[in-house]
């Protein structure tokens, strides 16, 4: 049975709603803009102007530059239930992070991350969406600098943080950060309510020493310094190129 609908005239709006939605564990239909809605539909898409022209209640407005968003909030909205009571996040620690979340113990989704300061910002968008009572994060207790900093992050939010031990969390390959963060949000840790230390090791600090060369294409190996404060979350990488080069 189908629940969501992409009920658009705009060709364009209609291909990047079914791309995003074909990602999702939503099913949907397409209809034509003048079609009826079959009883089924929960809610669809269109234009601004159609969705008021329409005057439907079901209609959701959105375009190109705001679909993802909008799209996302109502895929976790439709997931998640209303009145959800906890919802439990699950951080698997690595340098692209697993993210994973739970509406009162029910998987509603996951994905991974491009770096761990976006862990913060696509939390606090999931609990807009979804408003639950309350929410706990559970953070892997992966490398230490990492998993410190991370947990650092989260406090400074005002979030429920819990240091989760990872063994016995991972599935299949090592490299798979989302099933670790699946497994790590319904796994109680200890929790924690002052900010941790974070100290690079120095195999840490030579590693990101190492990659400021290949981004720079060799023209700069940063000093030791501006790797430390790269590896406390202090700069970017980029940024210590910069300032390297100045």
């Amino acid at each position: 049975m189908a629940r969501v609908a992409v009920r658009t005239a705009d060709f364009q709006l209609a291909y990047r709603l079914i791309k995003k939605l074909r990602q999702s564990k939503i099913k949907y239909i397409q209809l034509e803009y003048d079609k009826p809605l079959p009883s089924d539909i929960i809610f669809w898409f269109g234009t601004y102007e159609e969705v008021q022209q329409s005057s439907d209640e079901k209609g959701i407005a959105c375009d190109i530059d705001t679909l993802n968003l909008t799209v996302q909030k109502h895929i976790n909205l439709l997931l998640a239930g209303k009145n959800v009571k906890l919802l439990s996040f699950g951080v698997d620690t690595g340098p692209r992070p697993g993210l994973a979340w739970f509406a009162d113990g029910k998987l509603i989704d996951s994905l991974q991350l491009e770096d761990i300061d976006s862990i913060v910002t696509e939390i606090n968008k999931i609990i807009y969406y979804i408003s639950p009572e309350s929410s706990i994060v559970r953070i892997g207790r992966g490398p230490k600098t990492l998993s410190n900093r991370i947990v650092n992050n989260c406090l400074s939010q005002g979030f429920n943080v819990e240091l989760v031990d990872e063994k016995n969390t991972s599935i299949g390959s090592r490299h798979d950060h989302v099933s670790s963060a699946k497994n790590i949000g319904l796994k109680s840790g200890i929790k924690i309510f002052n900010q941790l230390k974070v100290i690079p090791t120095k195999g840490e600090v030579r590693e990101i020493q190492r990659i400021s060369r290949l981004v720079s294409h060799g023209k700069s190996t940063i000093p030791s310094n501006l790797a430390r404060s790269v590896a406390k979350g202090r700069l970017s990488l980029t940024e210590a190129i910069a300032l390297h080069s100045q």
